[in-house]
């Protein structure tokens, strides 16, 4: 039996390396002190930002896979205080069709990178300047000072801004944690360039919210994973789908594919994907803190209890709704100092749960954490993508 994070970051080196836990259970535990750290980072870079940033042109947030669901994490807080539109487009949609999703008309190309080796990532950041030559102006976030996208920027003959953040977001276990949520929170950065102290209380907010998620319902957590479950569904709206998609992707990788994961809205739920909530069906619904979204969200736990779907439910949020006990199995409540978090910029809190029960879940399942693609379906650095020249 596994207790907690604590006692597996304090297990033996050579027990760690034996189960896969060398690198996974630090990574997730230090998330509130690297969102500092990235915090400081992003403040140093915020003169250049500002310059670089057109207040009325497209800004366009990509990444491929987790790093693609930081970009979505991002766009409401980006949304909500700039005056051009903002919107995600994943890396690997770019490459495919690259004059059908870049702007013809001045823009930003803000790409998100753990390691800034991804095939499509790179390609992506080439295409925007071949193609948009004089319209694109690149922002890149990166967790690896020495990969080819940090290199790409450094040497990029156009305006650019590269931000690396510390090593310590630059994950070593196969599946992205603190480099996901760090890259989300050094995006926020771009949201609050014109407000550094606002940034600065929000992060230590957003820190002190995640530690108290971790310390109050980590044994719970623990606890969930150890149960039986197939199939997990992560529920939330804009902005909350997003980190939906990033936490169905932890379970999903982190077990293997042994946990099939789903990521649905939160209204959307009832229109078909609610049939594949079965007996064997763990579902996380993630809560607003407005009163108007809270109505459409009780009305769904209502629903699912009445229907007794799924074999457990779980709601994750700051301050909940007296009453919610009832509906569901655990209310993951993380409030009491959450004064500068708004509902935008909640996704590095809520994604704690997904990566707990991934890792707890893979142990239970016998797999190693750090490497869990037993055949290497998956690995750390996508391989295997070949990137063709693209006609002119």
């Amino acid at each position: 039996m596994f207790h907690s994070l604590d006692q597996l970051i304090s297990w033996e080196e050579t027990t760690k390396k034996k189960r896969g836990v060398t690198h996974t259970p630090a990574e997730i535990a230090r998330q509130p002190q690297v969102w500092r750290e990235t915090s400081d980072v992003m403040q140093d870079l915020n003169g250049v930002i500002r310059e670089l940033i057109d207040d009325q042109e497209t800004i366009v947030l990509t990444g491929a896979g987790s790093s693609y669901f930081a970009g979505q994490c991002v766009e409401a807080a980006l949304a909500s205080v700039h005056k051009g539109i903002v919107k995600s487009i994943s890396s690997t949609e770019i490459v495919m069709n690259p004059e059908g999703t870049l702007p013809r008309s001045p823009f930003t190309l803000v790409s998100f990178a753990r390691s800034g080796n991804s095939p499509e990532g790179n390609a992506v950041f080439r295409l925007a300047q071949d193609l948009r030559p004089g319209l694109v102006k690149q922002i890149v976030v990166t967790c690896n000072d020495k990969g080819e996208l940090a290199r790409l920027a450094r040497q990029s003959s156009g305006p650019s801004v590269l931000c690396v953040l510390p090593p310590s977001t630059n994950d070593a276990g196969l599946a992205m944690t603190s480099s996901f949520t760090s890259m989300v929170v050094a995006g926020f950065g771009l949201a609050y360039r014109r407000d550094a102290s606002g940034y600065k209380a929000m992060v230590a907010a957003l820190a002190k919210a995640a530690e108290k998620l971790l310390r109050t319902h980590g044994e719970i957590l623990r606890s969930i994973a150890a149960t039986s479950f197939s199939r997990i569904f992560f529920v939330g709206a804009s902005p909350f789908f997003g980190v939906a998609q990033e936490s169905h992707l932890k379970v999903q990788e982190m077990t293997d594919g042994q946990v099939i994961g789903k990521a649905e809205d939160t209204l959307g739920l009832r229109h078909g994907p609610m049939a594949a909530i079965n007996e064997n069906t763990l579902v996380v619904l993630f809560a607003s803190t407005d009163t108007y979204r809270r109505r459409y969200e009780t009305d769904l736990l209502k629903e699912l209890s009445t229907k007794d779907l799924g074999c457990k439910r779980l709601v994750v949020c700051p301050d909940p709704e007296s009453g919610w006990e009832s509906l569901c199995h655990h209310v993951l409540d993380f409030g009491g100092d959450c004064d500068h978090l708004t509902d935008s910029v909640l996704s590095p809190v809520l994604v704690l749960p997904a990566q707990i029960i991934g890792l707890f879940k893979s142990l239970e399942l016998g797999l190693m954490p750090d490497t869990p693609s037993r055949k290497r379906v998956i690995s750390r650095v996508v391989e295997g993508v070949t990137i063709y020249p693209y006609p002119k």
